[in-house]
């Protein structure tokens, strides 16, 4: 069954990462500044830190973790491709617009997560 959950978990997050991508194409001018992907590594970073919170507070089940954080989520978020179009806009000569994604990648991804996790403390304490 744990199969089955990691399995249509990661379906979904590839159906997902995918109609991000068509969603942010009229947003995306000839630069090539790759939305879509910071778009879905920051999300990503806020569900990983949603749900290992909610795991580690015994909230959600290892089975639905395993759907949703490493099944979702690891298929939803693009951490290859983050890499790669970074590479490109450096290749292109687009050094501030690479240094500029690959920070804004860490820095919002990484305070997303931090999010992610207050939002999980949060909606698991009992109000007063």
């Amino acid at each position: 069954m744990q199969i089955t959950g990691l399995l249509l978990g990661g379906a979904l997050g590839t159906l997902c990462r995918y109609l991000v991508t068509l969603a942010a194409q009229p947003l995306t001018s000839s630069a090539t500044f790759p939305i879509a992907t910071i778009t879905v590594n920051i999300l990503g970073c806020f569900l990983i830190g949603l749900l290992s919170n909610l795991r580690l507070t015994g909230h959600i089940s290892p089975a639905w973790y395993l759907a949703l954080g490493t099944g979702f989520a690891g298929a939803f978020t693009t951490f290859s491709t983050f890499e790669l179009e970074a590479d490109t806009l450096a290749q292109e000569g687009t050094w501030k617009l690479a240094t500029t994604y690959v920070l804004a990648s860490l820095i919002l991804g990484y305070a997303a997560l931090l999010l992610g996790r207050l939002t999980a403390t949060r909606l698991s304490t009992p109000s007063a």
